[in-house]
């Protein structure tokens, strides 16, 4: 597998630069010669918060172009298989959790949540929060931030002619997570 870092310093507030930011990226991608070991394959390192890593992997198992997982280093998720790319599910999950157990802080995860939908650079070290994984293990929040800011991405790429990152954004606001 190919590993890559990709620098994001764009302008904030600007979803069309960032969007053209990353895949251009994937533009530069060598191209596979057949399935299996033939299969191009690659990884982007793009967040690190402590012990903790944001990467997107490519392909994904759906092949949908320019589709990706965002996954976490140093956090598993779902209850029968460890994965590192979390589901929007466990996404909603570790913000409830985190909204029950620090109810003075969840007005900061929810503003930068705001903040990350709006494409706004943000800093992320004035919240004070963790959410509990499926193991018992508490892990800072912020980890779960900077993974919706690649699940906003994610939906910019794969729903661009449609709302793209509001579908998202709208499931947090029906639950009251925004």
């Amino acid at each position: 597998m190919s590993k890559y870092v990709c620098s994001f310093g764009l302008p904030s507030g600007n979803r069309i630069q960032k969007r053209k930011a990353l895949i251009s990226c994937f533009l530069n991608e060598v191209a596979g010669v057949g399935t299996g070991d033939d299969a191009s394959r690659y990884q982007y390192n793009v967040e690190s918060y402590g012990d903790y890593g944001i990467f997107l992997k490519r392909p994904t198992r759906l092949n949908k172009g320019f589709d990706f997982t965002v996954n976490v280093q140093g956090v598993y998720f779902k209850k029968n298989r460890r994965y590192s790319n979390p589901s929007h599910d466990d996404v909603f999950e570790a913000l409830i959790s985190c909204r029950n157990e620090y109810p003075d802080e969840y007005d900061k995860v929810r503003d930068a949540i705001v903040s990350i939908y709006e494409c706004n650079d943000i800093d992320l070290s004035h919240i004070n929060a963790y959410f509990i994984d499926f193991e018992g293990t508490a892990h800072p929040i912020q980890v779960i931030l900077l993974t919706i800011k690649w699940l906003f991405m994610e939906q910019d790429c794969a729903y661009w002619n449609y709302s793209g990152r509001k579908m998202l954004f709208k499931g947090f606001s029906d639950s009251g997570l925004v």
